[in-house]
């Protein structure tokens, strides 16, 4: 098999750039701010999940610090598959059902941090 391990690493390097980008957006008041970290944000989100189709072939590749129990990688899996559906209605234009999938996956997550988040995307879709 083919080693992931070059593309696992400009992943990371791109992460740390997102990441970097939208505090940069936040101390810089690049309007509009919200819109803009959402959609660095997203971008993150799609990062992720590469990097987790990485992790499931090659699980060497993932830092210990990074690595999640199977609850952890249950809970994230969640919150990833319930975020992208919620951002993809809301694209769509339909903002109630994006409220309502948010709603759906706080009743669902075991996930105090995933539902803390969730509740946060609730207030800023009312």
């Amino acid at each position: 098999m083919t080693t992931l391990k070059p593309l696992h690493q400009l992943l990371r390097v791109a992460s740390h750039l997102l990441d970097q980008a939208a505090a940069d957006v936040r101390t810089t008041d690049l309007e509009p701010v919200s819109d803009n970290i959402e959609g660095i944000g997203r971008a993150l989100i799609e990062l992720i999940e590469v990097q987790r189709r990485i992790y499931a072939l090659q699980p060497e590749l993932q830092p210990k610090s990074l690595a999640a129990s199977p609850r952890e990688e249950d809970a994230n899996r969640l919150f990833t598959q319930f975020t992208i559906e919620a951002l993809e209605l809301e694209d769509a234009g339909d903002t109630a059902a994006a409220r309502e999938k948010y709603s759906t996956f706080i009743g669902l997550s075991p996930s105090y941090p995933h539902r803390e988040i969730a509740r946060a995307e609730l207030r800023r879709l009312s």
